[in-house]
């Protein structure tokens, strides 16, 4: 004779619904976040840091990383030959370990003095 407990099987039934469960919520989750968008042309979010990379600065004005890159080089070309200047006209940065490091205030006011007095001309052209 064969013996029944109808408490082993009511417990092994539960047991197999929740593995079930949980197997099909792993599964939609792997296919969800397979099926995020991943987009590398949208520009990284910037972190709450306050000193910014080449990269990270180039993104907070809006510019191509390459774009950010020339007119920086041009400010400081100018900047050098310059003994007084306004400070806000040219971008400021520090270096540190072969790398420029730029503050997003200092940025701020760059984009508001240019704002203020480039009257839509290139900020460094003659």
């Amino acid at each position: 004779m064969h013996k029944t407990y109808p408490i082993l099987q009511a417990v092994l039934v539960i047991l197999c619904c929740l593995s079930f469960i949980y197997g099909a919520k792993l599964i939609a989750d792997a296919i969800q976040a397979a099926s995020a968008p991943k987009d590398a042309s949208k520009p990284k979010a910037l972190s709450d840091a306050v000193l910014l990379t080449d990269e990270e600065a180039a993104s907070y004005v809006g510019l191509p990383e390459t774009t950010f890159k020339e007119l920086v080089n041009k400010s400081e070309a100018i900047r050098e030959k310059l003994s007084a200047y306004d400070t806000d006209k040219y971008i400021s940065y520090f270096q540190m370990n072969g790398h420029r490091y730029y503050s997003k205030s200092t940025l701020d006011k760059w984009i508001d003095y240019h704002m203020l007095h480039s009257r839509g001309k290139d900020p460094f052209s003659n």
